[in-house]
């Protein structure tokens, strides 16, 4: 069963980073986000290294979505908690993300490169990509934080790119091709761009590791990992170009965005190491918010002074069991201690008077029994009014209930004659 779940998780992972890189590299082609065709000499030979840089990172990709999609399935049946599978679960998805090679490598056929191989390029830049991805599934599959900034970057370079293209569509000449997370269109000039691509890359980085690593601090978790979060999406982007060069020395078409990257890496890591250990009061643990509520003082409240009406005094006294005279000068209201209630079988005590009421006399012992005849019922100041009969119907019930636990005498003839019956008796029906 433990191999039939781990095959399972495989060819999840195969199946999803396949179809993930197959599918990025699809739109990135059929956008001309990444073009293969052409001549890459001259003033364009920076350009390669460019299209180089998209390769590695759409294979990068590829192997996170594998691992995520694995990572969701096993939720369902057993959780990726060993290393072990952790580790066979990245491979497999590493393996799928593979896929961006061939499909690179088929294009690649009619790029005109003086300084390499094309086809060979793009099978290094595909390879070196899906093995860097590998790596960052498994330290997701390890610490699921580091996802959320993974998918900030990737969406934003996404947007980046798919902004850029989007003014072009309607042109008839070839599509302008894109770097890999500049904003670039074609009415935008190329300085302008790079001027954007040097501080927008650190400061986008920035603001994203800010978030994930808010973010991990608000949902508990670790203080290491809360810091890391922001280094995972721009190590990824950083290790794209690594894999690319910064180009030639002619123009800085790659190395402007190139060394934007290596940057975002340093900016991504600052912003989420503040956000997850500087005391931030609008990013407060849940831990630290109820330890602070658990401080809060609770009996702070003033002392009660009584009122001078007759009416409030009154009902002073009746609750804390005090002269109401006493309570029209102003003075604190003493606490009144508690008497001890009673059983309903046992007699009150009444040794002990109030200590409220100075020369109270003590109340006089008496017992309740279970059926009573008659009850008190106290008007709404407080004193007792007159007992209250009950219907000759419900007495003559209780004498007959009562009268149930009595022994019966051994020396009557007719132990039957001393109970009573309620059938004998017509008054229930005649009333």
């Amino acid at each position: 069963m433990a191999f039939r779940t781990l095959g399972k998780l495989l060819l999840t992972a195969l199946g999803v980073s396949l179809l993930a890189g197959a599918g990025q590299l699809g739109v990135a082609f059929g956008f001309g986000i990444v073009r293969f065709s052409g001549a890459f000499t001259g003033e364009g030979v920076n350009q390669w290294p460019a299209q180089l840089a998209w390769v590695g990172w759409l294979a990068a990709n590829a192997a996170v979505a594998g691992a995520v999609g694995a990572e969701r399935l096993a939720r369902r049946a057993t959780p990726l908690i060993s290393s072990d599978r952790q580790a066979a679960v990245a491979a497999g998805a590493a393996l799928g993300a593979m896929v961006v090679a061939p499909l690179g490598m088929q294009s690649a056929r009619a790029a005109d490169v003086s300084a390499v191989a094309p086809v060979w390029a793009v099978a290094v830049g595909a390879l070196l990509g899906a093995v860097a991805g590998g790596g960052a599934a498994l330290a997701i599959l390890m610490r699921p934080p580091l996802l959320w900034n993974m998918a900030v970057v990737a969406g934003l370079v996404w947007f980046l790119a798919l902004a850029s293209v989007a003014p072009s569509l309607n042109d008839t000449g070839p599509l302008r091709a894109v770097r890999l997370g500049v904003w670039e269109p074609s009415w935008l000039d190329p300085a302008v761009a790079d001027r954007l691509c040097l501080l927008g890359l650190p400061v986008a980085a920035l603001l994203a590791g800010a978030c994930t690593g808010g973010l991990a601090r608000r949902r508990g978790q670790a203080t290491p990992v809360g810091a890391l979060t922001g280094l995972a999406g721009p190590a990824l982007l950083a290790g794209a170009y690594l894999a690319a060069g910064p180009g030639a020395d002619t123009d800085e078409y790659q190395a402007t965005p190139y060394y934007g990257a290596l940057l975002a890496v340093v900016t991504g890591g600052l912003g989420s190491a503040a956000a997850a250990m500087l005391r931030w009061p609008l990013i407060e643990r849940p831990v630290e918010r109820a330890t602070a509520m658990l401080r809060w003082p609770l009996n702070k409240r003033p002392v009660e002074r009584a009122t001078t009406t007759p009416a409030a005094a009154t009902e002073t006294a009746m609750d804390a069991k005090v002269d109401p005279a006493a309570l029209t000068t102003g003075n604190p209201v003493p606490a009144a201690r508690p008497r001890p209630v009673a059983a309903e079988d046992e007699a009150d005590p009444g040794t002990a008077a109030d200590d409220s009421v100075p020369d109270a006399a003590p109340p006089a012992p008496r017992r309740r029994s279970l059926f009573r005849r008659s009850r008190s019922r106290p008007d709404p100041t407080g004193e007792p009014t007159a007992e209250v009969r009950l219907p000759a119907q419900d007495e003559e019930f209780v004498d007959w209930v009562a009268g149930l636990g009595k022994p019966m005498p051994n020396n009557e003839p007719n132990p039957e004659s001393a109970r009573r019956s309620l059938r004998s008796i017509g008054r229930h029906h005649a009333d």
